[in-house]
């Protein structure tokens, strides 16, 4: 099964600065419910593996784990109207597959979606400086 992709930069910088975060040790998920807005259904699926993690053709390995990993953890909630974006750590190139799908499943049910009438925590300001009323 193929999964929709987010392909604009403004999906990516949505699910990060509104997406609840899982991390394993091989990789952070960030999942971002679809509002109504986006005209989308189902879930849809970005990848992110930065210079940080290895040359281009470790970088393209690590995606094709992950995207082959993603293809049988989220296949059974693919209808789920949301963003995932997996950001790769260099340990995916040693962690087994069944690990990573297992990570991947446990990162989608632990993040569960915000319930209705309430709104998500405030992001703390760093430094511990307080804003004045």
């Amino acid at each position: 099964m193929r999964l929709a992709r987010l392909t604009e930069r403004k999906q990516f910088l949505a699910a990060a600065a509104d997406g609840r975060r899982f991390r394993s040790s091989a990789f952070t998920v960030q999942v971002r419910d679809a509002s109504a807005e986006d005209g989308r259904e189902g879930l849809c699926l970005g990848l992110t593996a930065s210079r940080k993690v290895g040359n281009a053709p470790e970088r393209n390995r690590i995606r094709r784990r992950l995207r082959a990993a993603a293809g049988a953890a989220l296949a059974a909630q693919s209808g789920r109207p949301c963003d995932v974006v997996i950001v790769a750590r260099r340990e995916v190139l040693a962690a087994a597959f069944p690990a990573l799908v297992a990570d991947l499943s446990v990162a989608l049910d632990r993040a569960r979606p915000v319930k209705a009438g309430r709104k998500p925590a405030e992001k703390r300001a760093v430094g511990g400086a307080r804003s004045q009323p």
